[in-house]
């Protein structure tokens, strides 16, 4: 009976070590097809990773290119602040030039965390396996998020302070007496409009003086007649008619 329980215990251990095994396996061949994809490193220096990992993808103008391989800390000789270096992996066939663009963004809000380069102007250098590429300053999810917070914070005080302002006694009559003189203001100004409209279709039809002096014809020619005759002889609003009596009353 021992030794049966012998014989199990090791063919269980020994299953169980072959599953290690093949995991462990599966894993390495991953890494050694990365490895051994044709390609060359390339590293790229940032002031802060901002939560960049090993594996993450490489994004060169939108697609999908390359990995990181391994993100470490530099510490500066003159004590000043450390920098970040990402090393990544780029097929032959992607050339990074000096004046592109490399920087540290998010797939969507919250998810995970990719390098993207964005290819700049093309008259840059084409960077040497092992070059150095001076990378973007990221922006951090986390100050958005709070600058986000921040900016709420603000309309929720400027929406309370609107409410506290129209929700007092005095502020609720004094919008409403602006409200009804506006009301009044509209009112004048239609009866206005339609007094003006009115006089006009009398002005049309011929009808009262402003209609008389606009399309009688006999009372336009004499007013033509009178004010050519004013200018043949200016003297004639000088002179008084006989039997008038002057500025001061009496009779010429």
């Amino acid at each position: 009976m021992a030794q049966r329980w012998t014989l199990e215990i090791k063919v269980g251990a020994f299953v169980v070590f072959g599953l290690m095994l093949l995991v462990v396996f599966v894993f390495a061949i991953g890494d050694l097809s990365k490895a051994l994809k044709p390609g060359y490193p390339l590293r790229i220096t940032f002031d802060s990773g901002n939560g960049i990992t090993h594996g993450a993808p490489v994004q060169y103008a939108g697609v999908e290119v390359g990995s990181v391989r391994n993100v470490k800390l530099i510490p500066s000789s003159d004590g000043a602040k450390p920098k970040i270096q990402v090393v990544i992996h780029l097929p032959a066939s992607v050339r990074v030039r000096s004046d592109d663009e490399a920087s540290i963004s998010t797939f969507g809000l919250l998810g995970e965390k990719y390098l993207e380069i964005t290819p700049g102007p093309g008259k840059g250098t084409v960077m040497t396996p092992n070059g150095e590429l001076i990378g973007k300053l990221p922006v951090s999810t986390e100050r958005v998020i709070e600058r986000s917070n921040e900016v709420l914070t603000e309309l929720k005080q400027t929406l309370s302070g609107v409410n506290s302002f129209f929700g007092g006694e005095e502020a609720r009559i004094y919008l409403k007496e602006a409200i009804q003189e506006a009301r009044d203001g509209t009112r004048n100004w239609k009866v206005l409009g339609e007094r003006l409209n009115l006089a006009m279709s009398y002005a049309e039809s011929g009808e009262g003086t402003l209609g008389k002096l606009l399309f009688d014809e006999g009372l336009y020619r004499q007013m033509t007649g009178f004010v050519d005759d004013l200018q043949a002889h200016p003297w004639k609003l000088l002179v008084h008619p006989k039997g008038q009596t002057s500025d001061s009353g009496k009779k010429r």
